[in-house]
């Protein structure tokens, strides 16, 4: 949060010409203390920062100072415009939007002729047949974290559970294809990672909340660790299957012994991931542990009942 902030603000400083300690500590929530030393941070980063004295005065940046193109070259510049673009297309942001207009403008000042090539990244955040629904579930969740507001959602757990939650967004995170908000659940009292795609509605409420510094490192994403049993896990896999397991658990946990395809992994011992295994067939086959193999029996056993 911290390196974010202050990227805001020497946005901020780049296109007014002054802006008041007070105003910045209002607008991102911090003391103008904590204002004050971001921007000695910036100026020891080579940011040519000046204070204006007065009533009207505040901080400012030398008019002649901009980004030079040379701190990136013309590769580089468009890779990171390209990538910035594709996550915009997905969870739309002003101020991303105004970071990628500030690149192009860059490299358009003082490259002539440089053209931004069509994008090589694309993230199409929604499942097979509903993108559109899925969006708009991320442009909310979006709203709802720079606003600071609560979020009012209808959730299905993996259970088939439907409950109604006011939830406070912290964090949007994709992994392993998956989009996730990491949020306070007022329902439970807790911090919990919700899979946006088990959000059925989600509604911007007009209450606030006070948004806590979240960094990658305080986020617990072995989550389901948390909330459920786990259990290391060993597979032979039919070479026609391996492919698939690759996806599924990565291919670092698939290998050859004895010119016979395993794969191990820890996993959450829960009904989603018998499910899992019955949809690969007889592509795979568990080693271990016995209380897996006697779950993937009995559900087996279950399914025959139905064609018998």
């Amino acid at each position: 949060m911290k390196y974010e902030i202050m990227l805001r603000i020497l946005f901020e400083l780049l296109s007014k010409k002054s802006v008041k300690a007070s105003y910045l500590a209002s607008k991102y929530d911090v003391s103008t203390r904590t204002i004050h030393r971001y921007i000695n941070c910036l100026e020891l980063a080579g940011v040519p920062i000046y204070t204006i004295r007065g009533n009207q005065g505040g901080f400012a940046i030398v008019d002649t100072f901009r980004f030079s193109s040379t701190f990136m070259t013309e590769k580089e510049f468009e890779q990171t415009i390209n990538a910035l673009s594709a996550i915009h297309e997905s969870v739309p942001n002003q101020t991303l939007e105004s970071a990628i207009n500030k690149l192009k403008s860059v490299i358009k000042n003082e490259t002539s002729g440089f053209n931004i090539k069509s994008g090589n990244l694309i993230i199409d955040a929604g499942p097979w047949g509903d993108a559109v629904g899925y969006k708009s579930k991320l442009s909310v969740i979006q709203k709802s974290l720079e606003e600071n507001k609560k979020l009012q959602i209808t959730y299905h757990d993996r259970n088939g559970e439907v409950t109604e939650r006011t939830i406070e967004p912290h964090v949007i995170v994709f992994k392993q294809g998956l989009w996730y908000v990491y949020a306070y659940c007022n329902l439970r009292e807790e911090f919990r990672f919700f899979k946006i795609g088990r959000i059925e509605k989600a509604t911007v409420t007009t209450q606030t909340f006070t948004r806590k510094e979240i960094t990658d490192t305080d986020l617990p994403l072995n989550f389901w660790h948390t909330n459920l049993d786990t259990i290391d896990v060993l597979f032979e896999l039919n070479k026609k299957c391996v492919s698939d397991v690759e996806e599924w658990l990565g291919i670092e946990n698939v290998y050859i012994d004895s010119g016979k395809y395993f794969a191990s992994a820890k996993l959450p011992f829960d009904s989603g991931l018998v499910s899992k295994i019955i949809s690969f067939g007889s592509g795979i086959k568990v080693i271990s542990p016995t209380e897996l193999k006697e779950k993937i029996t009995k559900a087996t056993n279950e399914i025959l009942k139905n064609y018998q």
